[in-house]
């Protein structure tokens, strides 16, 4: 069966990533790129629920919201050959000229303490249901190949 893993990457950024050159013929990768699509649309949307609520947030906790900048700023990017997908918060206009995500998660030295990696923890709430997304959509685009037709 082919190679996937679903991990974090740099911190605040999920990845989904799979071998896409194992067994290439046996299946449609256009069914795996759209179930991997629909896998970081679910923790774009856990993330964004995670950090909504309009409370000031306390250290080691969710970040709050408050402009809507950062909940705004999560996107999904698929990989060109749909070998992956990442979802993170980019940096926009609307932050101004710091990336305001990377002082949320990891704190800094100005006195803005660190709060709980929301993207992980958004990430961690759904990934049974991604990975169940990805082995249903494999099972679903595996296609018979003859012998010798490799």
């Amino acid at each position: 069966m082919t190679n996937f893993s679903i991990g974090t990457v740099g911190g605040n950024a999920i990845k989904i990533d799979i071998d896409t050159r194992v067994n290439m013929l046996l299946f449609s990768k256009r069914e795996i790129k759209a179930a991997m699509k629909m896998g970081g649309k679910v923790v774009q949307k856990e993330a964004r629920r995670l950090i909504s609520s309009r409370a000031v947030s306390a250290p080691d906790g969710l970040p709050g919201y408050d402009t809507g900048a950062m909940s705004k700023s999560i996107k999904v990017t698929v990989g060109s050959g749909g070998g992956y997908v990442k979802v993170m918060p980019y940096k926009t206009p609307a932050m101004g000229k710091d990336y305001y995500p990377a002082y949320l998660i990891y704190g800094t030295n100005r006195g803005i303490e660190k709060r709980a990696d929301f993207m992980q923890v958004a990430f961690k709430n759904k990934q049974w249901m991604i990975r169940q997304a990805i082995r249903a959509a494999f099972l679903k685009s595996l296609r018979a190949v003859p012998v010798g037709k490799y």
